[in-house]
Parts: structure tokens; sequence; C-alpha cells
């Protein structure tokens, strides 16, 4: 009688312990996450610019000389596409950024950091800040470097939407070092 028992508790063991196949993690890969569209930002804002009667200025630095100067619409949207030329969101390039996002509570911000997996990347990093409420592009910052013959340029972007851009060009030759900066704003009339 006791061998009786045994045999439906093995029958019963065999159907209740199915084994589950494997739950396979997926991490987030550049072909399954979605870089921010920089190029689409850089659009609206020009297009912004556009469409308004604003002035815009110039503001132009080398070494210790300033030069400023009220630039027409054609002007600006040309020094305005150089930020589209560091857009890292295009597919064939995502292999080469690792995104890291966090919550800033000094700036009440989601900061997106994207930072160059190799060295030779023109884009070294890009910070795009949103604003927490809105998620809204507040600021966006791009360094970049490059060699060029017997020089090395790094450049910094920043802009500030509705209101700015700015880009840093510091050049380093064998005859020493020059700085450069542009800064583009507008105001309305």
């Amino acid at each position: 009688m006791k061998n009786f028992w045994l045999l439906p508790l093995l029958v019963l063991s065999l159907f209740s312990c199915k084994s589950k196949p494997s739950s396979i993690s997926k991490k987030a890969t550049p072909d399954s996450s979605k870089f921010y569209p920089l190029a689409n930002f850089i659009q609206e804002q020009i297009a912004y610019v556009d469409l308004r009667d604003f002035e815009i200025y110039q503001k132009h630095s080398v070494a210790n000389k300033t030069d400023s100067s009220i630039i027409n619409k054609d002007q600006f949207k040309q020094l305005a596409t150089t930020f589209l030329t560091l857009d890292i969101s295009k597919r064939n390039q995502q292999q080469l950024y690792t995104e890291t996002i966090f919550h800033d509570l000094s700036t009440a911000s989601y900061t997106i950091n994207y930072k160059a997996n190799q060295p030779s990347s023109l884009v070294k990093s890009m910070d795009i800040l949103l604003d927490e409420q809105t998620k809204l592009v507040k600021r966006v910052f791009i360094v970049s470097e490059r060699q060029s013959a017997d020089s090395s340029i790094m450049e910094r972007h920043s802009w500030t939407a509705n209101k700015q851009f700015q880009i840093t060009r510091t050049l380093e030759t064998t005859n020493g070092r020059i700085n450069e900066t542009t800064t583009v704003y507008w105001i309305r009339k």
C-alpha cells in the first residue's frame, strides 16, 4: 500500500515540474535604443528664428580682438548648420557612442550624455539637457576634435534653446595655440 502512493506522487511531480524556458534579458544596443534627434532640434531652432522678426547678432573673438555685427538670416543659417554635421543619432554612428541618462536636481533637468567609444570619433561627447517638467531641450553641449595636417582642432558647441548658440574653437599648431569664439544670439526688434 505504501508503494501505491509513491507511483501517483512520482507522476504528479513529473508533470508539475516543467522547466520554463530561460528568460533572456536584453541590453539596449544601438539597434534597439533611440538616440536623441539633435538634427530635429537644430532645424526647429533655425525655423524658430527664421519665422520671427529677430535682430540677429554675431560676436566674434580671436585672441584679444572682438568684433560684433548684425547678421542676416542666411548668415545665421550657415553658422547654425554646423551643429547638424555633429549629429550622432544616425544609425551608422550610434554604435560608436555610449548613452547615459541622469536626473540633475540642481538644474531641474534630465541630462542625456553620449561619450565616444572610439578615439577616432569626431564628436567626443555630447550633453543634452531636457527640462524635467516639459521634456523640451534647454541646452546642448558638444565637444569635437579633429586632426588636420600639423594641427589639432578642438571645438565646443553650445546651444541655449530659443536664445543663442556659441562655437569655441581651439587650434593648436607647432607655432602655438589660437582661441576663437563665435556667439550668435537673437532678440526681438
